[in-house]
């Protein structure tokens, strides 16, 4: 998942179900048989803060991590900045398929 914090979020299809065995995004139509959405042990969130200045990569991550553990105190939080600070690669360890999915849903809601 990628995040831009001056354009807002990108890189997010709206998926709506499609019979009982596959998804449709509704912005560019593509579909997919659920399995391939969904894994067992799939517990890694990852993802891209980009920013024009270090401060607001910083305080999204922040808002990010707030949530994470609102989830799980036991999630493993990482991330590596680069260009100065206005770039943060992150990684989100859940213990489980279902802590991630739950934080992937409620982090499109965070600006």
């Amino acid at each position: 998942m990628a995040f831009d914090v001056n354009k807002g979020q990108n890189n997010s299809c709206a998926i709506n179900a499609k019979g009982d065995q596959y998804v449709e995004c509704t912005e560019c139509g593509a579909t997919a048989e659920i399995g391939t959405i969904i894994h067992a042990n799939d517990n890694l969130a990852e993802g891209v803060i980009t920013s024009d200045d270090k401060h607001k990569t910083i305080d999204l991550y922040d808002k990010y991590v707030a949530l994470a553990k609102s989830i799980t105190e036991e999630v493993v939080c990482n991330c590596v900045d680069s260009n100065e600070g206005k770039v943060r690669n992150y990684s989100f360890n859940f213990t489980c398929t279902a802590e991630k999915m739950i934080f992937e849903m409620r982090v499109r809601s965070i600006k």
